[in-house]
C-alpha cells in the first residue's frame, strides 16, 4: 500500500495556490531545505497520475524481461498499459482528457490529503464531478444493493461479493437501462461468466451514438411522420393568394375587394382581350395611387380627390406649368453669379431688361457717352440690380439678372397657386423640386382614373358601371385584379382544387402528416384561416420529419454493420461487448462510445491498469473475497477503495453459515508510518 500511496500521494489539491497548479507537500525525510533525491517529483493532476502508471507499466517491462541477454519486448499487459497512457496523452493535448480517468484522478488527489498524515495540514481536496455523501475516515458505509441505481450517482463502484451469475445479472440490467457497458479481465476464462450482446462495437462514431440515441428518445412524438414526405415550402402557395382565390370562390370577393357584384358579373362576360385591356387600367390606377405614398399628413391625396371631381383644374394646371418652369430656371442659374438687389424694381423691369438683353445679344455695345434710348430707359433698372457686386454690364450679367428676374415672378405665382390648392409652398430649390414631382404623381393618378372612370363606364352598354369618387375607383380597381388574378368563382374553385390534389398526391389524404392533411382540407373547404394555420404546424412538422429521417439513416447504417446493437439501440436498450483487457487498453474506445466499464478480476490487476478508467466515464470493479490487494502490490481494487469509491452488496440475504471477508482498505495506517508518528 505504501507503493500506492507513491502513486497517488502527490495528486494536486484546490488549495490557495494558482489555478492548475499542485500545492507543495512536505515529502517525509525532508529536512526543510527541499526535498530529497529521492522524492518524486512534483505532480500535476492528471497527467502526474497518468505519467506514474506508465512509469510502472515500464518498470514492470524491464523487471520481466530475459537476463540472458535474447531480445523480447515487454510482456502483452505492460505493453497494452504503455499503449494505453500513449492515447490517454494524446487525448489530453487534444484538450480532451478522459473523464472517467480525470474523476479517478480527482478522487484519489482528495482521499489521499484528507486521510493521510501529510495531507493533514493540506487544503481542502478536489470534490469528485459526482457528489456524493461521504462518511468519516474511521466508519464503514452501508453498502448499496441496486446496481442500476448506484450507476445513476456514482463513477466508481466496487461489486462485492458478488457470485459471477450475479454479475451477468447487473451487466445485464444495466444494458436494459440504455447503457453501454464494457466487461473486461485479464483472463479469457472469466469473460464466459457474462454473455456479450454484440461481438464489437458498433461502427457509429461517439457523436453519431449519441445524436441516434437522443432521436430514439424521442421517436414516440415523431412515429406518425415515419415514411411520409411533406412537400417543400415552395409548393404551398401564399396565404394571401390562397385568401384572395376563397373570397373569389365562395362568391365574398366583393366583401374583400370592395367592387361591386355588378362588375363582377359583367367582367365574367368578358373575353380574355378586353379583359387584359381593362386590368392594365386598374394596374396604371393602383401603380399612381401606390406611388403617392401614405395618406397621412399628406397634401396630395385631397388634391386628387378633388381633381377627380374636376375641381381645380386649371388652377392646377398652371401651378404645375409655373412650378416645372421655376425649377427649370433654378437649375439654370445654379452657375451664375448671385443677384441681389439695391431696391424694389418697376414693374416693367422684367420686359426691359429682356430686350436689353437681346440688344446685346444682337451685338448692341453698351456706351458711356451717347447712350441709345433703350440704354437710357434700362440703365435705373441696371442701377438696382448687383451680379456678383457689380452693375451688369456686358450680356451674361445682364443675362443672370434677367432669370433672377424671372424667377421671381414665377415663384411669386408659384406661392400664390399652392394657397388656392392648400399646398405647402416651396422654401428653396429641394422644396421646388419635391412639389414638382409631387403635381406630377397627382396629375398621373388623376388621369388613370379618369381613364379607368371612362373604361368601367361603357364595358357593357346595358350594365353602366360608375365610378363617383376616388374612394369607388379604389374599389372597382382592386375588383378588377382580383378577378383577373384570380379568375372567377368558378375558375377561383378549380384553381384551389388543382392546388389541393397537387399537395396531396395520389394517397389518401389520411394518410397524409397532420398539418399536411390540415392545409390540403383547408383548400377544399375554402378556408383561407385554417389553411394559414396548417401553414404554421407544418414547420414543426418538418423538422420531425428531418429528425425522423435522420434516425432512419443512423440506425440503417448501424443495422448493416452489427444488427444486434441497432435492435438494441431501437428497444431503447445498450449492449454488453466482452473484450479481454489488453485488447482494450491497446485501444481505447473513443469518447462517449462507452458509458461503463466493469472490470471482472480488479483484484488480481496491478494498479497500472487503472488506465481501463479512460475507456468509459463509469468504472465498477468486481471485488473476488479469495483476493487480497495488499498481497502483490497495489491493485486496481485497493486504488478504487483508496478513492471511497462505494461498495454495492449482492441484492441477497447473508449466508448464516458464511463467513464475511473483509478486504483491507488503503485508509488503515501502515506500521512504518505510525512508527513514524510515534517517533
Amino acid at each position: 500500500m505504501a507503493e500506492m500511496r507513491h502513486v497517488v500521494r502527490h495528486l494536486p489539491t484546490a488549495g490557495s495556490g494558482r489555478a492548475g497548479e499542485p500545492e507543495e507537500e512536505p515529502v517525509d525525510g525532508a529536512d526543510g531545505a527541499g526535498p530529497g533525491p529521492d522524492a518524486p517529483r512534483e505532480a500535476s493532476g492528471l497527467g502526474d497520475l497518468v505519467e506514474r502508471l506508465a512509469e510502472r507499466a515500464a518498470d514492470e517491462a524491464e523487471s520481466s524481461a530475459p537476463t540472458d541477454g535474447s531480445a523480447a519486448g515487454p510482456p502483452p499487459a505492460d505493453a497494452a498499459t504503455l499503449a494505453a497512457a500513449e492515447q490517454v496523452r494524446a487525448r489530453m493535448e487534444a484538450g480532451a482528457a478522459p473523464a472517467g480517468l480525470r474523476r479517478l484522478a480527482e478522487a484519489l488527489a482528495g482521499n489521499d490529503g484528507a486521510g493521510s498524515p501529510a495531507g493533514a495540514g493540506a487544503a481542502v481536496p478536489l470534490v469528485p464531478l459526482v457528489p456524493r455523501q461521504r462518511t468519516a475516515p474511521d466508519e464503514h458505509p452501508a453498502p448499496l444493493t441496486d446496481v442500476v441505481a448506484a450507476v445513476r450517482t456514482e463513477s466508481f463502484l466496487v461489486l462485492e461479493g458478488h457470485r459471477p451469475e450475479e454479475v451477468a445479472a447487473a451487466v445485464r440490467d444495466l444494458a436494459r437501462t440504455g447503457l453501454r457497458v464494457a466487461v473486461t479481465a485479464a483472463g479469457l476464462v472469466r469473460l464466459d461468466a457474462v454473455a456479450p450482446t454484440v461481438d464489437r462495437l458498433p461502427a457509429l462514431t461517439g457523436p453519431e451514438q449519441r445524436e441516434l440515441r437522443l432521436l430514439l428518445a424521442t421517436a414516440t412524438a415523431r412515429r406518425e411522420h415515419a415514411g411520409r414526405e411533406i412537400p417543400p415550402p415552395p409548393a404551398f402557395p401564399p396565404v394571401d393568394e390562397i385568401r384572395a382565390l376563397c373570397a373569389n370562390a365562395s362568391g365574398s370577393g366583393p366583401a374583400r375587394g370592395g367592387a361591386p357584384d355588378l362588375l363582377r358579373d359583367v367582367l365574367t362576360t368578358l373575353d380574355e382581350p378586353r379583359l387584359a385591356a381593362v386590368a392594365g387600367v386598374a394596374r396604371a390606377v393602383r401603380a399612381a395611387l401606390d406611388a403617392l405614398g401614405p395618406r397621412e399628413g399628406s397634401w396630395a391625396w385631397p388634391l386628387l380627390a378633388n381633381l377627380v371631381h374636376s375641381r381645380h383644374r386649371p388652377v392646377f394646371d398652371a401651378l404645375r406649368a409655373t412650378a416645372a418652369a421655376a425649377l427649370t430656371i433654378a437649375d439654370r442659374s445654379r452657375d451664375l453669379p448671385l443677384v441681389t438687389l439695391a431696391g424694389p424694381l418697376p414693374p416693367h423691369a422684367g420686359e426691359l431688361l429682356v430686350d436689353y438683353r437681346e440688344f446685346l445679344d444682337s451685338g448692341g455695345r453698351a456706351r458711356r457717352r451717347f447712350r441709345i434710348g433703350m440704354q437710357r430707359e434700362v440703365q435705373p433698372v441696371l442701377d438696382l440690380i448687383r451680379v456678383g457686386g457689380q452693375v451688369p454690364a456686358d450680356a451674361r450679367s445682364v443675362h443672370a439678372a434677367v432669370l433672377h428676374v424671372d424667377l421671381a415672378t414665377r415663384l411669386t405665382a408659384v406661392d400664390e397657386g399652392c394657397r388656392a390648392l392648400l399646398v405647402p409652398t416651396p422654401r428653396d430649390v429641394g422644396d421646388l423640386r419635391a412639389l414638382v414631382a409631387g403635381l406630377d404623381r397627382v396629375d398621373e393618378a388623376a388621369r388613370a382614373v379618369g381613364q379607368l372612370r371612362h373604361d368601367v363606364l361603357f364595358l357593357h352598354p346595358t350594365s353602366p358601371i360608375a365610378v363617383p369618387d376616388l374612394a369607388a375607383a379604389e374599389r372597382v380597381a382592386t375588383g378588377i385584379l382580383d378577378v383577373a388574378e384570380h379568375g372567377s368563382a368558378a375558375e377561383a374553385a378549380v384553381r384551389l382544387d388543382a392546388i389541393a390534389d397537387g399537395l396531396a398526391g395520389s394517397g389518401p389524404v389520411e394518410e397524409l402528416v397532420g398539418g399536411h392533411r390540415a392545409a390540403v382540407e383547408a383548400l377544399r373547404a375554402r378556408d383561407a384561416e385554417a389553411y394559414e394555420a396548417a401553414l404554421a404546424a407544418l414547420a414543426p412538422a418538418r423538422r420531425e420529419a428531418a429528425d425522423q429521417a435522420r434516425c432512419d439513416e443512423l440506425l440503417a447504417r448501424l443495422r448493416a454493420e452489427d444488427p444486434e446493437a441497432a435492435g438494441a439501440y431501437a428497444d431503447g436498450r445498450g449492449f454488453v461487448w466482452s473484450v479481454p483487457l489488453e485488447a482494450l487498453l491497446s485501444r481505447l474506445p473513443a469518447d462517449d462510445v462507452l458509458d461503463a466499464v466493469v472490470v471482472l478480476d480488479a483484484g488480481e490487476l496491478s494498479v497500472e491498469r487503472l488506465l481501463v478508467a479512460a475507456a468509459a466515464p463509469r468504472l465498477l470493479a468486481v471485488a473476488d473475497s479469495r483476493a487480497h490487494p495488499d498481497e502483490g502490490g497495489p491493485t486496481v481494487l485497493g486504488a478504487l477503495q483508496r478513492a471511497a469509491a462505494p461498495v454495492v452488496a449482492p441484492p441477497r440475504p447473508p449466508d448464516p453459515g458464511g463467513r464475511v471477508v473483509r478486504l483491507p482498505t488503503a485508509r488503515r495506517p501502515e506500521a512504518p508510518r505510525r512508527e513514524q508518528a510515534g517517533a
